[in-house]
């Protein structure tokens, strides 16, 4: 009788871009999602970001909301406006943390909106809670 090997799936990664002109803080995302398997994309601007949103669709999206040129707000805006992204989950990470700033970020379509200083432990349950790595 013939034998016939079973396949393993392939383990997903899946891709985080994170969006914020402070440098130290985007390397503490990636650090903590890496270490959870998660393949972190990084843009120190909005423009960058829709650079890179041109040719990925992201899992989940973390975005600050003051940056310079497009704004995280706007940035939010045009993504939840673009068919093949408007479903994608976005976390703003922010040091706005007025109710109206947590109004307006549901409003644009923000799943979670959080307040600096990152927890970065709770950073990553939030994104495993929308995007679980797959065995």
């Amino acid at each position: 009788m013939p034998t016939t090997k079973q396949q393993s799936e392939p383990k997903t990664h899946p891709v985080i871009l994170a969006v914020d002109d402070d440098p130290t803080v985007l390397r503490i995302i990636e650090a903590q999602l890496m270490r959870h398997e998660y393949v972190v994309m990084k843009a120190s601007s909005g423009e960058e970001a829709l650079q890179i949103l041109k040719d990925q669709t992201p899992a989940v999206l973390i975005f600050d909301v003051m940056m310079p040129g497009i704004s995280g707000y706007d940035l939010c805006y045009l993504v939840k406006s673009e068919p093949r992204l408007a479903n994608v989950p976005v976390i703003f990470l922010t040091s706005r943390g007025d109710p109206k700033d947590y109004k307006t970020g549901h409003d644009l379509g923000a799943v979670i909106y959080m307040v600096k200083p990152l927890k970065a432990e709770q950073l990553v349950n939030l994104v495993q809670m929308f995007c679980p790595v797959t065995a």
